[in-house]
């Protein structure tokens, strides 16, 4: 008789404790960051979260921030938009670990001066701008359903709020991608493959 795998994953103590650590990081940032509108870490923290533990571990923490901080907002609650931000957030997270499996080298013990430390910082630029955008389209769709206005209309009310969130992501992800996803390599053992 041949040994089955589990269909669901498995996650160990160590990724459950990652888990409520991050999520709780991303969202204690999000409420000291809330002044600025559309400008956060969290895109850039689930992102390298699912680099370096996984798409799973990623998409967890995605879900749990935004279900706390999407609850917990003072900007208001909506369930169809909290479920929107639930599944786009975790977008980054699952495109982080995928990332990390399917050849987005991100060089370790690089130097600012070295050619590879800045190629990883564009791809990873370009990669945080993208999702960003994929993000904020299916966020601002959901929205203006749950208002009852035209999609067109929500879309282009939201430009501003994008430009922000997008501008703010590829710079993020540009300059910390790189930096963050090594300095999470020294704190964790797993190494996704």
């Amino acid at each position: 008789m041949t040994a089955r795998k589990a269909i669901i994953p498995q996650l160990t103590t160590k990724d459950t404790s990652f888990i409520i650590v991050m999520t709780a990081l991303i969202v204690g940032l999000n409420y000291l960051m809330l002044p600025l509108v559309n400008v956060k870490l969290m895109d850039l923290l689930v992102f390298v979260t699912g680099y370096s533990m996984g798409g799973l571990v990623g998409v967890l923490v995605g879900s749990l921030v935004w279900l706390i901080y999407g609850t917990l907002n003072p900007y208001g609650f909506s369930l169809p938009i909290l479920v929107a931000t639930c599944v786009g957030e975790s977008l980054y997270g699952f495109v982080g670990g995928l990332c990390a499996v399917s050849g987005l080298e991100v060089p370790r013990r690089t130097s600012v001066g070295d050619e590879r430390f800045w190629a990883s910082n564009i791809k990873l630029g370009v990669v945080g701008f993208l999702l960003t955008f994929l993000y904020d389209l299916f966020t601002n769709v959901v929205s203006g359903l749950a208002a009852g206005i035209p999609i067109t209309v929500a879309l282009i009310m939201g430009i501003p709020f994008m430009i922000a969130h997008q501008a703010s992501n590829l710079v993020f992800f540009t300059l910390g991608g790189t930096i963050l996803i090594n300095t999470f390599r020294n704190f964790t053992v797993k190494e996704v493959t």
